[in-house]
Formats: structure tokens, sequence, C-alpha cells
């Protein structure tokens, strides 16, 4: 007769290597049944491997503040729901936060559109707050980073609606030492990469405006998920998020999505007092694909003189013939980078308010596709021309 077998009976080598392929709520139930496997199950082997395994860690885990068990049991565990892309309600600017794992640690990162007037500059980033393990190791700690003095407590709380909520619970420690004036001439020169001197009053009332709302609802604001479109077969430009000019208000943040029945939209992530965030900035015709040729460009009035014809309906996306391209001379160009060639060009409206998004309407405007992550729109009523550039970080 055969001889019974126990999984007890096996060397603690082989039971840790079995216990570091479970996922968390097996090895928490392994835990619970034995002197010996709760010892096993404690070994730190395992919980790295499960800390690789769930966030998808490829390369080696360095030392963490604290064990590999309390970082996942007290920190990761808890808020790893929270990882990905978030966009603060801060007011009608909105905005875009990262939350990642680095280093045992998960971190809220800001990120914002770079400095005015370049859209092809890198997102500027900055670190909003972290949840990690507390000095004594025994729970976590919510940390605020804003502001002049070191990182401060806050707290983070889900909401029925399944949003999350921030709060600084030391909003003290976001003032400059120098007062609320140096405060501003230090947030101005972040933001506009400029001394203040160099500013004209109109601009400079549209940045006291931003850093009044943005410093007043930074203590306490609500975060809401934000999803990315999924790639699309058959577009001439793949959906995804973009930065591009809007005058005075600087550089914002746009998603461009595809509807049915061949439209496209480009929706604001960041936006201003005219047109907030979460409100439609373009309307796209993918229907009504034209050609021009160089001449047809020399000025807006031209443009809204000649009859412009359609090009035939099936030619979207891929009959569309390459095409010249100019900033007409009546126009004004905010970036001077702009391409001299286009792949495709559509008409297109573009939407305009007044302050607190008052009277909004949709003026005409021409979509204008350069390449796989750049494109533009000709305000033709406004003979104004933004140019709008992918966001190339990676998410992770």
């Amino acid at each position: 007769m055969a001889a019974k077998f126990h999984i007890l009976d096996l060397p603690p080598e082989l039971l840790l290597n079995i216990l570091s392929y479970l996922p968390a709520t097996d090895v928490s139930s392994v835990c619970q049944t034995c002197t010996k496997l709760n010892e096993v199950a404690d070994q730190e082997i395992v919980w790295q491997n499960l800390i690789k395994s769930e966030f998808n860690i490829k390369n080696h885990i360095g030392c963490y503040d604290g064990s590999y068990k309390d970082v996942y049991t007290k920190v990761l565990h808890k808020y790893k729901d929270m990882l990905g892309i978030w966009q603060p309600e801060m007011g009608s600017y909105g905005g875009l936060l990262h939350i990642k794992l680095r280093d045992g640690r998960i971190i809220g990162e800001e990120c914002f559109a770079p400095v005015d007037p370049d859209v092809y500059h890198n997102l500027r980033k900055k670190v909003l707050f972290s949840i990690q393990l507390s000095e004594d190791t025994t729970h976590e700690e919510i940390l605020c980073y804003r502001g002049f003095d070191r990182p401060h407590p806050s707290s983070i709380q889900w909401t029925e609606a399944g949003t999350v909520k921030f709060h600084c619970s030391d909003s003290d420690r976001h003032k400059h030492p120098e007062g609320k004036q140096k405060e501003f001439e230090s947030w101005l020169v972040e933001e506009t990469g400029q001394r203040p001197s160099e500013f004209f009053v109109h601009g400079q009332e549209l940045l006291l405006m931003k850093f009044l709302v943005t410093t007043q609802l930074g203590c306490t604001y609500d975060l809401t998920r934000l999803s990315f479109p999924q790639p699309e077969a058959n577009v001439i430009v793949q959906p995804g998020l973009f930065k591009g000019n809007y005058g005075g208000h600087g550089i914002e943040l746009i998603m461009l999505t595809y509807l049915p029945d061949m439209m496209a939209e480009g929706k604001k992530i960041t936006g201003d007092p005219n047109v907030p965030a979460n409100k439609i900035s373009l309307y796209i015709d993918l229907r009504r694909p034209m050609f021009l040729n160089r001449d047809q460009q020399q000025t807006i009035d031209l443009l809204q003189q000649i009859d412009i014809p359609d090009s035939p309906p099936d030619s979207y996306p891929h009959n569309l013939p390459p095409q010249p391209f100019r900033v007409p001379d009546d126009c004004f160009e905010r970036f001077s980078g702009t391409p001299h060639k286009c792949i495709g060009r559509f008409h297109a409206k573009g939407q305009i308010a007044g302050h607190d998004f008052s009277n909004p309407s949709r003026t005409p405007g021409h979509w204008v596709v350069f390449d796989e992550n750049t494109f533009g729109f000709l305000w033709l009523e406004l003979k104004s021309f933004s140019l709008y550039s992918r966001v190339q970080e990676h998410f992770d």
C-alpha cells in the first residue's frame, strides 16, 4: 500500500517556490492554515514575486522602505485600483494625473502641457502626492507635495460614484514664505518659462485667473478616471491625446476620438474659461475631404471666397493624395514649425464661447492632417491656426 502524501512533507524550499506563484488572496488563505505554511508564506521572495506578477514588473525589484510584505499588504493591495490616468476637477481648467507604482510607493504625478508655444515638447511633470509606508512601517501614509515646504499629510477617499477625492490636510504648506506675490511669480515662471515683466497686461490677467483658481482648488478636488480610446482601423490618424495651441490660453490637451458616420471630435482634457475641460473643441467631418493647391491658400479671405469642391467620398482614408499646405498670410500662427505638406484636409468646425462658456457656437474651419502624430486646425473666421502634436509619453 502506497504511503500517504501530505503537502507539509515537502521541503520548505519547494513549498516556498509553490507559494511564490499564488495570487495574494490564496497566499493570505495559506497563511491561516498552519504555523509551517504561515512561516513559509512570510518569506520575502513570496511577496516580491507577487508584486512583480501583479504589477507586471519585468526588471529586478530594488530595496523598498520596509519589507515587501508590508509594502504589498499595507499600501499596494489597498490602493492598487487607483493606478492609471485620472482627470482632476479643477474648475474650467481640468488636468491630467498619472497614478503609478514607483519603488514601492504609489505616486500621483500631475502632467502639464508644455510651455507655449512649442507643442512638440514633452509634458511637464510634477509629483502631487505619494502613498507609502510610514517610517515605523505600521501603516500607510499619504503625503502632499504641493507648495514650498516639505511633504505634508493629506488624504484620499473613494466616493460612491467611483471617483477619488484628494484632500490636503495642511494647505498652509502651499504658501510661499515671502507672500502671495512671490507665490504667483514662482508659478508664472513655471507655467510660462518667462519673467513676469515680459507679459502683456491681458496675458497676465488670464494667467492670474488661472493661478487663483488652481491654487484655491488645489487643496481638495475630485479625480475622475480617464479612458484612452482603442486603436482604430482605416483612419487617417490614430486616436489619442494631443497638445494644441489655444491662443492666449496657451497649450491645452485634447483627446481625439472617432464617432460613427465618419465623424471625429477633439474633447478638451484641459481647458480654459471660454471653452472648459470636457467640452468638445473640434468637430470633424471625415465625409468631406478637400484638395487645395498652394495658391488657393494665400489668404483666409481667398479660402472663404472660392468654392472648395469635396473630394470623392470613397477617397478616405486610403486614396487621399498628399497636398501642399501653407498658413494663409492674413492668419495668426502662434508656432512657426508648421509642416508644408499634409496628407489630408477636411471640413470641420471649432467650438468658441464667451467667458464661462457663454453663448457657445461652432465656427467653420479646416482639419489638416500632416502625419500620424501631427494635425492642425485652421479657424477661418478667427483667422488663426492651431497646431496639435501627439503626446508621446507612455502611461504604464
